[in-house]
């Protein structure tokens, strides 16, 4: 076990300590109405995509599907109103609130709305169609995650030195707090275990490579894989050939599942397999390998789900078992249509 230099807080505590010095009374962090869906008593799956305007580098909304791929549904309408573009949705364990990743201009003037424009965080009430900013662009949200079972947010995104950390904040925005506050590292994409007590991330040091790391304590984070064999980088991303990232854990937090960057391709994204290893950094495995692109996976209830693109464009939303066997296609969509972001609702 190898110690980050960090100054975080658990989860847990952070979660119960902080209540009785908490307000009682918040500002409305609605600020705008724009109409939204929520998604169905059938609905499995959340995933953003471009579908509505099926342009590469078009607005993404969050959508959800069934387990069984029928009816595909629009969530949010935020490009309706304004140019914008939703990256990632992380469910409230009641499904009926959300908070969204979501990159509001194109501020580098690319044609296209991505990350790389800056990305703030919207929190949307389902129940009552309404959403309200949390977090302007310039806090640039790499990745966010709502526990499951209690009200606490975890998110990446710029630290003190404008690399990313990890921070902890209430779902209205307040106690927003940096939790690694490391200046040399990245920190990124957190995940909170089923418990709500720890998490599992992505460490960055300045060679690139990308590692999954847990927090524990105060005291204790261990470092639970090293990456591949390092390699060229991977042309506008943080990430070199070998590198390990966006961890989540197995339903029971016994195991954790990751992707690998294995190679370049045709440096545009990266082929990533999909990979797993015990909570305590043994029994690594690979699940699903190939030529392909895929994105962060979701372990849930029923399976991993993740979204891949093959090197002709088309993209699907898969599910496989624990050991990458029983393979379930949930949905197909043609070249020019993103699907991103996958998620099991809660």
């Amino acid at each position: 076990m190898r110690a980050a230099r960090t100054c975080l807080l658990s989860l847990a505590f952070l979660a119960v300590a902080l209540l009785p010095a908490c307000s009682r009374t918040y500002g409305n962090p609605f600020e705008g109405s724009d109409p939204t869906t929520a998604p169905s008593a059938a609905a499995s799956i959340v995933f953003t995509s471009n579908i509505q305007s099926a342009r590469p580098g078009g607005s993404r909304e969050v959508y959800a599907v069934e387990e069984s791929g029928a009816n595909p549904t629009r969530l949010t309408h935020c490009s309706d109103v304004s140019n914008c573009s939703s990256l990632e949705a992380s469910f409230s364990g009641d499904r009926q609130r959300a908070v969204v990743r979501r990159v509001l201009a194109d501020t580098n003037s690319d044609g296209r709305l991505t990350a790389a424009d800056g990305e703030g965080l919207y929190l949307v009430d389902f129940a009552r169609s309404v959403e309200g900013p949390l977090l302007p662009a310039g806090a640039r949200v790499s990745a966010v995650d709502w526990s499951a079972i209690s009200d606490v947010i975890v998110y990446s995104g710029t630290g003190a030195t404008n690399l990313e950390d990890i921070f902890r904040m209430d779902p209205n925005g307040q106690n927003n707090r940096n939790i690694t506050n490391t200046g040399d590292v990245r920190e990124r994409h957190p995940r909170v275990d089923p418990s709500g007590t720890i998490a599992t991330f992505e460490r960055i040091d300045a060679s690139g490579k990308g590692e999954v790391w847990v927090f524990f304590t105060t005291q204790a984070q261990s470092r639970i894989t090293s990456g591949g064999e390092a390699g060229p980088a991977l042309p506008s991303s943080p990430y070199v050939v070998g590198s390990d990232a966006d961890p989540d854990y197995s339903p029971d937090g016994r195991t954790i599942v990751f992707r690998r960057l294995r190679a370049l391709g045709d440096g545009r994204f990266g082929q990533w397999d999909i990979m797993t290893v015990q909570a305590d950094g043994t029994q690594l495995r690979t699940i699903v390998s190939g030529p392909a692109y895929r994105d962060a996976p979701d372990w849930g209830p029923r399976g991993i789900v993740f979204a891949e693109t093959a090197a002709d464009g088309r993209s699907e939303i898969a599910i496989v078992d624990a050991d990458g066997s029983n393979r379930r296609t949930v949905l197909t969509v043609g070249a020019g249509v993103e699907l991103g972001a996958t998620r099991w609702l809660p």
